[in-house]
């Protein structure tokens, strides 16, 4: 889906990031996708809103249980629609979450210290292998899978790319792929 989207709007994308920061943007120019467009830097939004559809990147979503945030997806999704993928490799965190027509659909974080921290709604076929115990970690390890392999997965099938696995395996590369960036204007 993403590799055949036009440019995005740029009045579209800055009025929805005006709304994920709170105030009136200045744009930060652009970030390539799979580096600071999923992570942009501290108080940056990658926000490219497209017919129908917006791609956001930012630091301060990826809450420990994606179900937090239902009241911002209604806010920010004018048909309570959204597929977020949420990870930190520094401590091994995974989430995502589904919301169609302003419900939760599916929701599910984890992490090696805090464990399975949600695991809401009918799980979605890219899961299986996870679950059923495909992707074995070592002995000791205190979840059956690998948060961040389980993130990779999620992007795949939410979104037809990946950040750590090879680019061809995936429907677009993430880094020929650009993202407008924002900050809040001085």
């Amino acid at each position: 889906m993403l590799k055949t989207l036009p440019e995005p709007d740029p009045e579209r994308s800055a009025a929805l990031a005006d709304t994920i920061l709170g105030g009136a943007v200045a744009s930060a120019g652009t970030r390539v996708l799979g580096e600071g467009g999923v992570w942009p830097e501290r108080g940056t939004v990658c926000v490219g809103a497209y017919d129908g559809f917006a791609l956001v990147g930012y630091d301060r979503l990826g809450p420990d249980r994606p179900s937090d945030i239902s009241g911002w997806i209604d806010a920010v999704s004018p048909t309570g629609g959204a597929h977020g993928v949420f990870m930190h490799s520094v401590v091994d965190y995974c989430a995502f979450a589904v919301w169609e027509g302003g419900e939760l659909r599916r929701s599910v974080s984890l992490a090696p210290d805090s464990g399975v921290m949600e695991d809401l709604g009918d799980r979605l076929s890219f899961e299986a292998p996870f679950w059923d115990g495909k992707h074995p970690m070592d002995e000791g390890y205190p979840l059956p899978f690998h948060p961040l392999e389980f993130g990779e997965a999620a992007l795949g099938a939410c979104f037809g790319f990946g950040i750590e696995g090879d680019p061809s395996t995936y429907e677009f590369d993430p880094f020929a792929f650009t993202v407008p960036a924002f900050r809040l204007a001085e």
